[in-house]
């Protein structure tokens, strides 16, 4: 039987796997970034916390919330856009074993966070999701005041397939405004079992959006990912509590369409 800790959560999550070699799930990903190298800011979450940053190096950066002291943390960011830096790190320190998943768009000044956290109300190793959005604070710049990045249903129906490497294919279909399936490809091409699980779809700007989905029931995974319909690809952070402990890792894979299903007629607002 598993131990717990005092949360309920599986106390294999206090081993830590942060950004490990490349996974099956990341071989098709995009270079590192050091975009945000040498940087400080902060990000200033809409009825959420805030979070200052100083980032060392493409893969160490330091966090802190106001007036509390620096934590160190491995990460990894990708420009999935000019300007625009999808990454994640571990919260350590924070309760439910947290992390973190952004999509900061440096050149308009706002910012959307994927909280991802343990011990959920229906099994706790299973991985839930806190939706925030807010602006950056950075030296020399105003932030907007009222603009911010917002869900949207500008997916819903669509069907991309994702090579993530050989050997890894996935279609995603995103079936309604609150969640989504994915089939796996077998090893002969054949679709495999599809599965279905909550989900969120935020618009960053024109055909470029950032969306997660939970895998309940399943593997309790969190998959966040932004997603770039210009270049057909994403970049973006898994998070998961499983037998090797907490992980949390890159995820990039290459895109193409493969149809459309006309879904939002069911979901329209009616008089």
């Amino acid at each position: 039987m598993a131990k717990l800790d005092k949360t309920g959560v599986d106390k294999a999550c206090q081993t830590v796997n942060a950004f490990p070699a490349r996974s099956q799930m990341a071989g098709n990903s995009l270079p590192v970034s050091s975009y945000m190298v040498g940087k400080t800011f902060t990000l200033r979450y809409d009825n959420g916390p805030t979070v200052e940053y100083k980032v060392d190096s493409p893969e160490e950066l330091q966090w802190r919330k106001p007036g509390g002291t620096w934590t160190k943390a491995r990460y990894q960011g990708f420009e999935i856009a000019p300007g625009v830096i999808s990454f994640g790190h571990l919260l350590e320190g924070e309760p439910d074993h947290q992390a973190h998943m952004v999509a900061a768009d440096f050149d308009n000044g706002l910012v959307t966070v994927f909280n991802g956290h343990l011990n959920t109300p229906y099994f706790a190793n299973e991985a839930g999701c806190r939706t925030y959005f807010g602006v950056i604070d950075q030296p020399g710049k105003n932030p907007p005041r009222y603009r911010r990045h917002h869900f949207t249903d500008e997916l819903l129906g669509r069907v991309l397939s994702w090579n993530y490497q050989p050997g890894l294919t996935s279609m995603h279909l995103y079936s309604t405004p609150h969640s989504m399936s994915w089939i796996i490809f077998t090893d002969s091409g054949g679709g495999g079992t599809e599965w279905s699980g909550p989900a969120g779809y935020v618009k960053l700007r024109d055909e470029l959006y950032f969306l997660y989905w939970l895998e309940e029931a399943c593997n309790g995974t969190l998959g966040t990912i932004a997603v770039n319909l210009r270049t057909m690809h994403d970049a973006g952070i898994d998070f998961n509590c499983g037998a090797r402990g907490l992980n949390i890792g890159p995820v990039g894979a290459q895109a193409r369409h493969a149809g459309r299903f006309d879904i939002g007629r069911f979901y329209q607002v009616k008089s």
